[in-house]
């Protein structure tokens, strides 16, 4: 975030920061400071540039609930190097990153933990990355400000739905989008590739802002995901907020099923209206035969010279056989609990 946005964030939440955490506080201050003062770099030598650039083609957006496989996915599809994607460097600094990328590049790859602390899979600066953590950055409206505030977060309203936003909110969301894409196509002239797990809510916003989009939906049964998106939660509250993670289990277990209600609600209101612009496939149908569900994917979409994208793919698999989904299921009674929650999503996607 740039220093203005970063401390407004602060006072919203009336700077309740944990003194184990004020250090990062320090921290975020600074970084906050350097990109309010590489800002103005990029305005004067690349945003008219950035302005006048055109998408190279219609993106392709990866949906579905977080820890669904759209990470895997995103990883997959761009291994095709005729198609580029947001790194995770690119989502830190969208504000300069066409003016400090290939300086900060190789600081930022020795600062970042080498494998993500939720799943142990491989992070680095140049991995793609989910578009949300720059619409941070931008002072876009987007759930992921809660993880700066996460013991508010739980009490608050989240927003999924851009529909539901004010006007002016909805305005810079769509603005944020667009400028960041237009500024990852200035860098590298490809057909995007994006991945995040808000834009699940977002069909009828991004169909209309982005003519001719296409989206990827993957689905993966909720007694995996719901178990998993906790761990998820509590490992990115741990290392990213500026509060302790102190909640129970079942506060969390209240807080996924709330997100999950509210991303699908948007999700199966549009889902009717972008037939033939989206696609949808199974977690447990791509860990199963990887080969088999890409090749049909692929075919789908139309896929340009798919070939030398599956030898890619059968490589990346047999170079993580290691990696392996978990296996275990919870509780019976947390299993309820699942079911009714989630009914809507198994009765959608045949679980």
């Amino acid at each position: 975030m740039r220093l203005g946005g970063f401390w407004r964030m602060l006072l919203e939440h009336g700077g309740r920061i944990h003194p184990l955490k004020w250090g990062m506080t320090f921290l975020g201050t600074g970084c906050a400071g350097f990109n309010s003062a590489l800002r103005p770099l990029q305005q004067l030598f690349f945003d008219r540039r950035i302005a006048q650039t055109n998408l190279a083609a219609p993106p392709l957006f990866i949906i579905g609930h977080w820890r669904s496989g759209t990470t895997l996915l995103h990883e997959l599809l761009t291994l095709d190097e005729s198609v580029t994607c947001p790194t995770t460097l690119d989502t830190f600094i969208p504000h300069h990153l066409l003016v400090s990328r290939a300086v900060l590049k190789p600081l930022v790859s020795l600062l970042l933990p080498g494998r993500r602390p939720m799943d142990n899979m491989e992070l680095a600066g140049d991995s793609p990355q989910e578009d949300d953590f720059a619409l941070i950055s931008l002072g876009a409206p987007t759930s992921y400000r809660g993880i700066a505030f996460p013991r508010d977060r739980l009490k608050e309203t989240l927003v999924f739905d851009p529909a539901e936003l004010a006007p002016a909110d909805r305005e810079r969301l769509r603005w944020s989008l667009d400028y960041f894409y237009r500024t990852l196509t200035c860098r590298t002239p490809k057909p995007l590739v994006l991945k995040s797990p808000p834009h699940t809510a977002r069909l009828s916003e991004l169909s209309e802002w982005f003519p001719g989009a296409r989206f990827i939906h993957i689905s993966r049964e909720p007694y995996k995901l719901v178990p998993s998106t906790a761990r998820m939660w509590r490992t990115l509250d741990e290392t990213q907020g500026f509060q302790l993670a102190r909640y129970s289990e079942a506060e969390m277990r209240q807080f996924v099923h709330r997100c999950q209600g509210q991303l699908y609600g948007a999700f199966l209101k549009d889902r009717p209206h972008v037939q033939g612009q989206l696609f949808e496939l199974q977690f447990e149908q791509l860990v199963a035969n990887p080969r088999k569900t890409m090749e049909a994917l692929l075919e789908q979409l139309a896929w340009p010279q798919p070939g030398p994208l599956l030898e890619k793919i059968d490589r990346y698999f047999a170079a993580r056989q290691q990696l392996k989904p978990s296996t275990s299921t919870p509780p019976a009674e947390i299993c309820a609990e699942i079911d009714q929650h989630w009914h809507a999503y198994r009765a959608a996607f045949g679980y």
